[in-house]
C-alpha cells in the first residue's frame, strides 16, 4: 500500500470526503457517503464549508450531482452566507451552475442573480460567455425582465464578444429591436457582423412548430421557477428536456 492510500485509510470520514472531492473521485465519494456520513456536515470549521460548497468552488459538477443525490442541501449557507450556487457563479463554473439551478426553485429568472444576490456585482463583472449563456437559458422569458437589465446584458455580451449568450437570447424568444441591432450593423468587428448575419437569418426564417412549443413551455415557468428546475420536473424524454433547455445551439461559424 502506497503512502497516499495509507493516509486515506487512516483518515476520518470527513477527511475522506474532503479528499474525494479534492481529487474529483466519484467512486470514493460514493463509498464515503454510502457509509452513512451526513453530506451536510461542515468539513471546514473555519468558513463553515460543507462538501457541496467545496465541490461548487472547484466546479466539479459530477461531485455536485452525487452529493445532491445523497441529500446535500443546495441552499445551505457557509459562515459568509454563501450558498453553493453563489460560489459557483463567482467562480464561473457554468456546468455546475446549471446542475444547481435544477434543484433551486427560488431562482425564477435572471433578475435575482444580477440584482438581489449579495455578490451580484462580482458575477456581473466576471461572468464569461458560458456562464451568461446558462443564466439566459435558465430564464423563462427575458422579455419580461426589466428593460435596463436587458440593455445592460446586450451591452455586456457585445462588449465581451459573448456570441453564444446572444444566440441563446434569440433562440429563447428574445426579440432584438432595431435599436439593439444597430451597434452590430455598424460594427467592423468580424464576430459582430457574423452574429448580425445569423440573427437576421434566424428572424426571417420560419421556425418549426416544435420551437414555438418549447417557448410556450419555457414561458409557463414565469413566476414559478427557473427553466432548468421546471424542465427537470417534467416526465418527458431526456432529449426533449435538452431541447427545451436550448442545448441544441450551434456555433455561428459552424
Amino acid at each position: 500500500m502506497d503512502l497516499i492510500n495509507l493516509i486515506k485509510k487512516k483518515s476520518s470520514p470527513l477527511r475522506k470526503l474532503e479528499i474525494a472531492i479534492d481529487e474529483n473521485n466519484i467512486k470514493e465519494l460514493k463509498e464515503v457517503l454510502e457509509s452513512g456520513l451526513d453530506p451536510n456536515s461542515e468539513i471546514k470549521t473555519q468558513g463553515g464549508n460543507c462538501a457541496l460548497h467545496l465541490a461548487a468552488h472547484k466546479g466539479y459538477f459530477l461531485c455536485v450531482e452525487t452529493l445532491l443525490k445523497f441529500g446535500a442541501d443546495p441552499d445551505k449557507t457557509n459562515h459568509f452566507n454563501l450558498t453553493p450556487l453563489y460560489i459557483t457563479l463567482r467562480r464561473n463554473h457554468a456546468k455546475t451552475a446549471e446542475v444547481l439551478l435544477r434543484v433551486n426553485k427560488g431562482i425564477m429568472s435572471i433578475d435575482p442573480v444580477w440584482m438581489q444576490m449579495d455578490n451580484a456585482q462580482t458575477v456581473w463583472n466576471n461572468a464569461n460567455d458560458l456562464m451568461i449563456s446558462v443564466l439566459v437559458k435558465a430564464t423563462p422569458d427575458l422579455m419580461r425582465c426589466r428593460s435596463n437589465l436587458r440593455s445592460n446584458l446586450i451591452f455586456l455580451c457585445k462588449n465581451k464578444s459573448m456570441y453564444g449568450s446572444l444566440q441563446a437570447m434569440a433562440v429563447s424568444g428574445y426579440k432584438f429591436s432595431q435599436e439593439e441591432k444597430g451597434p452590430f450593423v455598424t460594427s467592423t468587428v468580424e464576430g459582430d457582423k457574423n452574429f448580425h448575419g445569423w440573427l437576421d437569418n434566424f428572424q426571417k426564417q420560419p421556425q418549426r412548430l416544435l420551437h414555438y412549443c418549447r417557448l410556450a413551455i419555457r414561458r409557463s415557468f414565469c413566476g414559478n421557477c427557473n427553466v432548468f428546475y421546471g424542465v427537470d420536473q417534467l416526465k418527458i424524454p431526456q432529449l426533449l428536456k435538452c431541447y427545451i433547455n436550448i442545448n441544441d445551439i450551434k456555433d455561428i461559424n459552424s
